[in-house]
């Protein structure tokens, strides 16, 4: 009776840790599996578009001196990928969570920004310049692709993107502005957004259309006389585009001159820096200035650490602009730049949670083993009456 007891113990135990192996080898298999899919998404997510950095990246020399990026820079140099496959040449200058993409306007070289990244790089910001497709040292496109300049914008925010950047404003010149508001919609860091002097129509890309889905605030700026042949029709590109913009927190400036993108934010110490025209009245110097520190007040703005749930003060200007405006709040949340880290959380979640079920059936189908042995050693050193 007693055998028969301890035999039948015997193939309960066995019945239970074939039970448990069967979960084991269950919860194994889901386990590598979704390992497997997260490590592909994960890899498909995180795969860096840089292909080369520092001294190996092509550099401007074709460029007259004065139009040259400094050499000292050298080593900031980056070169990377855009979605087309075209390979473009910049700079990523500073660091930290918040960046700045700045695209330069047509015709202009990547210096011209320099100044103003200076200032940027001062403030605690990342920033990124770089020479657009079609411009030496980039490489070039065909097609209707050439003037695809919203996918360099796209790729210069990925590549802050890579070096932890988490909060972005993007700001553009003349096409490079348009081409800004284009890729604006694809930036899910999106913070703030900037444009100055650029035009409204385009064949290729429309970027009304793109601002029309913007609620990130946005600073527009354009010289009243600016327009070679056609003097203040940037304005009335730009007004278009100011009213196009669909954010409740969007500011316009307009300047009196001639003044076109970058140059209208530059005071250069000589005229032979070849990044700006050099301001001929005290005024137009003033005026640039002025638009600068502008400029900078907005990115400090939307930049500040003010929760906008908890607190939304205006921030106050003291300029007088020559057109209507519209105050931006100090801080504007973007719910779908919040996406990417909430997917990237729950999948975190999910494999903790199954390494730990993993875990658990493992230790229970252990204990269940020397549970069993201890079983048979007690047999064996106590057979059973006959």
């Amino acid at each position: 009776m007693e055998k028969r007891n301890f035999d039948k113990r015997i193939c309960k135990n066995n019945a239970g840790q074939k039970k448990i192996m069967r979960y084991t080898r269950m919860f194994s298999i889901v386990f590598v599996l979704t390992f497997f899919f997260s490590a592909i998404a994960y890899a498909q997510q995180e795969n860096s578009i840089v292909i080369a950095t520092g001294a190996v990246v092509p550099q401007d020399t074709h460029l007259p001196a004065e139009y040259r990026f400094p050499q000292e820079y050298q080593d900031y140099a980056v070169q990377f990928l855009t979605e087309d496959g075209i390979p473009l040449c910049g700079y990523v200058l500073g660091d930290g969570e918040k960046g700045v993409t700045l695209a330069h306007a047509n015709g202009w070289m990547v210096k011209s920004w320099l100044p103003f990244a200076e200032k940027l790089v001062e403030q605690g910001y990342q920033v990124i310049l770089w020479e657009f497709r079609n411009n030496v040292p980039s490489g070039s496109a065909t097609g209707d692709m050439i003037e695809r300049w919203d996918l360099d914008v796209q790729a210069a925010a990925q590549v802050l993107r890579e070096r932890g950047v988490k909060e972005i404003i993007s700001m553009g010149c003349s096409y490079g502005g348009t081409a800004t508001a284009v890729a604006a919609p694809s930036i899910p860091e999106l913070k703030g957004l900037v444009i100055l002097s650029s035009p409204c129509y385009n064949q290729q890309i429309d970027p009304a259309d793109a601002l029309s889905k913007i609620k990130v605030p946005a600073f527009f700026a354009v010289s009243t006389e600016d327009g070679q042949g056609a003097p203040g029709i940037y304005q009335r590109e730009v007004e278009a585009l100011y009213e196009a913009c669909a954010s409740s927190q969007k500011k316009i400036h307009i300047v009196e001159g001639v003044d076109h993108g970058t140059d209208m934010i530059t005071v250069p110490e000589d005229g032979t820096l070849g990044y700006a025209t050099f301001p001929e009245t005290e005024t137009q110097c003033e005026n640039r200035k002025e638009l600068e520190k502008q400029l900078l007040e907005f990115t400090n703005a939307i930049f500040s650490e003010v929760n906008a749930s908890t607190s939304s003060p205006s921030v106050e200007n003291e300029s007088t602009l020559e057109s209507g405006s519209n105050e931006y709040d100090m801080v504007i949340g973007d719910e779908e730049s919040t996406e990417k880290s909430v997917s990237g959380n729950i999948i975190a979640v999910i494999i903790v949670l199954l390494i730990l079920v993993l875990c658990g059936t493992m230790f229970l189908s252990v204990r269940h083993r020397r549970h069993l042995q201890r079983h048979r050693r007690r047999k064996r050193r106590n057979p059973p009456e006959k």
